[in-house]
Formats: C-alpha cells, sequence, structure tokens
C-alpha cells in the first residue's frame, strides 16, 4: 500500500477515477435506473425519445445521406412495414449485408420495430463462410446491398433456403422504402433482455459464430462509454470509420451517440488518405479507434490537414504501447482512452486515467470479478493447486483473464453466449477458485502491475489478430482442408518485425507436390486478412499424445527462411510466391507489404 500511496501514476489514476463519479451520477445512473425499471427496453426506445426531444437535430451522416433523430425514427417504420410485409414477425431473425450508412443503423432498429432479431454479417465473407454465417443465424430472409448481392447468390443452397432477399441500392429511401405505409408501424413489445442482435465471433474454434447481445447490453453499451468514456457534450459528434457489424462500431458508437444525442459520421471504410479531410469536413470532435487505425495514420505521409484538427478524445482498443505516444503528440490529441472488452464478455476494463500502453484499472484489482490465473501456454491448461483450483497470479504474472459470471442476469454484465448452446457453455470455466463458481474464459493473456494496471499480452491457442480483426484459425485451417490437394493442416499466428498483430502462418501436408495457385484458390473464400499471409509446407504435423498438434513450436520457428528447411511461401498480390531471404528482407524493411 506504501508504495501505490508514493505511485504518481497510481495517485493520478485515483484522481482521475474519483472525477468521473460525478458525471456517472448525472448522466449514468439515470440510464442505468430507467433501463432497470423498464422505462426504456431498447434502442429503438432511446430513439423516440431523440426524435420527440430534437426532431431536427442531425442524428447521422455520410457523404449526402443525412437523417435527422425523427428522420431515423420514421425511417425505422418504413423498414418495419418492408419487412413484416415479406412475412418476418416478431421472433424471427433478419441477416443484414451491407456496408456501412446511415441506412444500416435504421434497419437494424427497424428490425426491431417488427420485433426481430438483426444478424449482422462481415461484408468481407464469400462462398462458405457466407454461407455458415448467414445459415447458422437462423434467418429466413436477408437484407443486402446491391454491391453484395452477387456474392450472396453465389451461395446457391443458402438463397434456395432463404424466403426472401430484399436488395437496396444507393438510395433505399427512394428505392426500397419508395412504397411503404405512411402509417407508423407499431413497435412489437421487447423486453430488455431479449436478443437484439447477433454480432460474430470467431470466438478459438470453428467458423464464426453468432453471438447474442440483448436490448440491454445495447443501451447500457451505450450508457457507460457515452457519458463517461468519450464524455460526449453538446456539440460533439464522433466519426467511426469501423464496421458497424463489430461491436465497437454499433454498440459503442451508435449506442452512445444516441444515448448522448450527439452527432455521428460515419464511412464505409478506413481511408489514411481522406481520414483529416473527412475530419475536418464533418467537424468530428471524437474518434472511435482500433489499434491498426491508429498505427496507420501514425505511419502515413504528413497531411496537410492533420494538425491542427477538432478531434479531443479518441476511444478503443489494441493501441500499441509504441505508437500511443507518437499517435497522441504527432496530431496532438491529448486524450486517448483503451478499454479492453469482448462482445459476449460478462466485464470489461477501462483506462479512464489515459496510462500509456494499459487497458486499464478496475478498483481493488477486479474485487473478485476479474482474476487473472496461471495458464501453462506449452501444455495449453490452467495450473491448478492440490486442492484443483486455479492459481490468482501476481503483479506482473503473466495469466489468463477470467471474468466471473453472475447467477443471475444482470443486464449488459450478463453472459448471454451464442445460438449455439455448446460454444456457449464451452466459453466457461468451473470449480476456478471454489466448488460451483463459474468464470467466462477470456482467450486472453494479460499482466497487472502493483498499480493495479492491466496490460494486454497475447491470445491464447487458436486465434490471434491481423489488421485490426480476430482471426479463427480452426476456421482457416477447415477452409485449407476442406477442398483438394492438401491432407493436413494447421494455421497460428506468427509476429511480424515492425508490424501489428500476428500474420497468419498455415502449415500444411500437401496431397503430392504442393500447388501454390491451388492454394491460393483454396482460400480465396476466407476474408482478405484471414487468408494465411505464409504457408509452411511439411512432410508431415508433429502431435502430441492426445493427438493435438504441436503449435508452439510452429510459432517459436516463425518465418525466417534462415531458420526453416522447410519450403516457405509468401501472399503477395499477385499470389503464393517461394519465401526467399531476399524476401523476408523486403517484409522486413517494409520494401513488401503483407
Amino acid at each position: 500500500m506504501f508504495k501505490r500511496l508514493t505511485s504518481p501514476w497510481w495517485r493520478a489514476s485515483i484522481a482521475a477515477e474519483l472525477r468521473v463519479i460525478p458525471r456517472a451520477f448525472r448522466s449514468s445512473t439515470p440510464w442505468i435506473l430507467r433501463t432497470g425499471l423498464k422505462q426504456v427496453q431498447s434502442l429503438l426506445d432511446v430513439a423516440k425519445m431523440n426524435a420527440e426531444a430534437a426532431p431536427h437535430d442531425l442524428a447521422f451522416e455520410m457523404d449526402d445521406e443525412h437523417l435527422t433523430w425523427s428522420e431515423l425514427y420514421a425511417t425505422t417504420s418504413r423498414v418495419a412495414h418492408v419487412l413484416a410485409a415479406t412475412g418476418v414477425k416478431p421472433g424471427d431473425v433478419v441477416a443484414l449485408f451491407a456496408e456501412n450508412s446511415p441506412f444500416y443503423i435504421a434497419s437494424v432498429l427497424g428490425a426491431s420495430r417488427v420485433g426481430a432479431t438483426t444478424a449482422l454479417i462481415n461484408t468481407n465473407l464469400r462462398g462458405r463462410t457466407l454461407s455458415h454465417a448467414v445459415s447458422v443465424s437462423k434467418a429466413k430472409v436477408a437484407l443486402v446491398s446491391h454491391t453484395l448481392e452477387p456474392a450472396l447468390r453465389e451461395c446457391e443452397e443458402l438463397c434456395q433456403a432463404l424466403d426472401r432477399i430484399l436488395s437496396f441500392d444507393d438510395n433505399p429511401y427512394a428505392g426500397l422504402l419508395a412504397q411503404t405505409p405512411t402509417t407508423p408501424y407499431p413497435p412489437a413489445p421487447v423486453q430488455s433482455d431479449e436478443d437484439f442482435i447477433y454480432i460474430y465471433t470467431s470466438g478459438t474454434t470453428g467458423l464464426p459464430k453468432p453471438c447474442r447481445v440483448s436490448h440491454a447490453r445495447a443501451v447500457l453499451a451505450g450508457v457507460g462509454f457515452g457519458p463517461l468514456m468519450f464524455q460526449f457534450e453538446p456539440g460533439d459528434k464522433l466519426y467511426c470509420v469501423l464496421p458497424l457489424y463489430h461491436a465497437n462500431g454499433l454498440l459503442l458508437g451508435v449506442s452512445s451517440t444516441m444515448v448522448c444525442r450527439v452527432p455521428m459520421a460515419i464511412r464505409p471504410s478506413f481511408s489514411a488518405s481522406a481520414f483529416w479531410d473527412d475530419v475536418h469536413r464533418y467537424q468530428a470532435t471524437a474518434l472511435l479507434y482500433i489499434g491498426e487505425l491508429c498505427r496507420y495514420l501514425v505511419n502515413s505521409p504528413p497531411h496537410p490537414r492533420e494538425n491542427p484538427n477538432p478531434i479531443r478524445v479518441a476511444v478503443g482498443n489494441g493501441l500499441r504501447p509504441d505508437i500511443w505516444p507518437r499517435f497522441k503528440a504527432r496530431f496532438g490529441i491529448d486524450t486517448v482512452r483503451e478499454f479492453y472488452g469482448a462482445t459476449e464478455a460478462p466485464g470489461f476494463i477501462a483506462n479512464i486515467s489515459g496510462r500509456e500502453g494499459s487497458v486499464g484499472r478496475v478498483p481493488l484489482g477486479g474485487a473478485g470479478w476479474l482474476r487473472l490465473v496461471q495458464y501453462d501456454v506449452d501444455r495449453d491448461e490452467h495450473i491448478r493447486d492440490p486442492r484443483g483450483f486455479c492459481i490468482q497470479c501476481g503483479p506482473e504474472e503473466v495469466g489468463e483473464l477470467l471474468i466471473r459470471v453472475a447467477k443471475r442476469s444482470n443486464g449488459a454484465l450478463s453472459y448471454r453466449g451464442y445460438t449455439d448452446e455448446a460454444a456457449t457453455q464451452k466459453k466457461l470455466l468451473t470449480n476456478v477458485f471454489r466448488k460451483g463458481d463459474q468464470y467466462f474464459r477470456s482467450g486472453d493473456l494479460l499482466r497487472r502491475d502493483e498499480d493495479g494496471f492491466f496490460y494486454f499480452v497475447d491470445r491464447i491457442g487458436d486465434t490471434f489478430r491481423w489488421k485490426g480483426e480476430n482471426v479463427s484459425t480452426a476456421e482457416v485451417a477447415d477452409v485449407i482442408t476442406h477442398g483438394d490437394g492438401i491432407d493436413e493442416a494447421t494455421v497460428v499466428g506468427v509476429p511480424i518485425p515492425n508490424m501489428e498483430g500476428q500474420a497468419g502462418l498455415a502449415a500444411v501436408v500437401p496431397d503430392g507436390k504442393f500447388d501454390p495457385d491451388r492454394f491460393w484458390r483454396a482460400v480465396a473464400d476466407l476474408p482478405a486478412y484471414a487468408q494465411p499471409r505464409f504457408v509452411r509446407v511439411m512432410e508431415g504435423l508433429a502431435t502430441t499424445g492426445t493427438f493435438k498438434i504441436q503449435k508452439n513450436d510452429l510459432r517459436k520457428d516463425g518465418v525466417d527462411p534462415a531458420k526453416i528447411s522447410d519450403p516457405l511461401y509468401v501472399r503477395t498480390n499477385a499470389g503464393y510466391e517461394m519465401l526467399t531471404q531476399e524476401r523476408w528482407t523486403d517484409i522486413k524493411e517494409g520494401r513488401l507489404k503483407l
């Protein structure tokens, strides 16, 4: 305790957290009470409140598409009419496969108005993975943009299984919604603990899984992040380039702006060259980021409008410690607030005080709610004491983050899991510190310093992060071995010098001679970020006594051709080519982009 009292960072963090208390009491507590008393059940309720309180104020915009709060709420009615006309009813699922836009948000809320759940489909998916994502949601109606409709139509079996595919063009208000009734569609009654959306997460095994997000969680995500992390005030505007099919874009971006009734400017996708022009054009004061976005900006050539700029606060996750100070200094953004969380996790960590490199601090070290426990990476298991219980990590000791699962549902911090019950149970760990307790497995290794700050270290086992996306190694390996030409395959993430995250390495045992062109075609159905950047051709994969593939040796070996005798290939824009020592040097020095 004495060491903590003498630590300036610990004292600063306490002061910062104390300063948040009045704001939380003033801004967040009323929302929590309204939600708890069932006065606000959903984000659609929030949209209605905003339409009544400030009908002509801007809600969402992107280029020439603008929606005021009253227009947003009216559009949800028109979307509801269209969906109901196709037979969508309360309890159904609608698959939404579309790019970012204000209409995207209206579509999600419009499905909620019918009483349906929206499955948010990743726009990068193609072929088998796209078909799986829609099928596993059990959606019978798909709402798809005209630019993505061809990809959906290529999945013939999926299209035959769907009752209806609704396509819309660049002006859905005059197209898809043109003939909708003018009478408001009566909102279907929903309960706060019912499913609002499905957000897909790679998890640790298999193809994408729909993660269930309740109406309460969506509202309370905005209640927590809008007033406390962004600390929105009148005159603020959020700039979001993150995909709305992800939790960050929809739950933290859209929900936060709706709860605080501030506008949000959207872009279909991130562009480093257009970023600062957009910030000035929209006069954005807040930024929602992932770490890869910040790295791109820092590594981009100077832009004439990057400084000064109106951004006062940036909130997000995955910002590398070495990029953090450069990002703040170069662009003059004093306030950066990092957080740690997962879509399905029953808890999160937030960095209110801005300690660089940390995902945040939890009072009292987590107080039993969040625990770091010892984990043997080589044996891929938790270390337990003689009584069979997990061992809590000490300061600076790396372990897996576990989050306690409450026996009773507690709204935003409840664990709802996935649509697949087996997948839901797989994320739970029982008898952790005492008989009968349950904890959610984050799948992440973190450490905590003596001041109580948490730091992300790495993913466990079967996932890695590349280009701001979590990649399931099992999903990639499943696609590789699905066709002909490869007898066995496993995938790991390997660090690459001077690059964010880990690049995918596929270790393969071919059926005969390895054909790089055939392999290129085989992985084409995967999203671009999930396609392996490297391939190691082997005669066989080493396994443990229980037939688990020994991935740790592959990770340790990496992809340096000077250290590996097996043939290595690297993914380029033209396909997979031999990874020579010269090409490896090009990668390390940035001449060959991955």
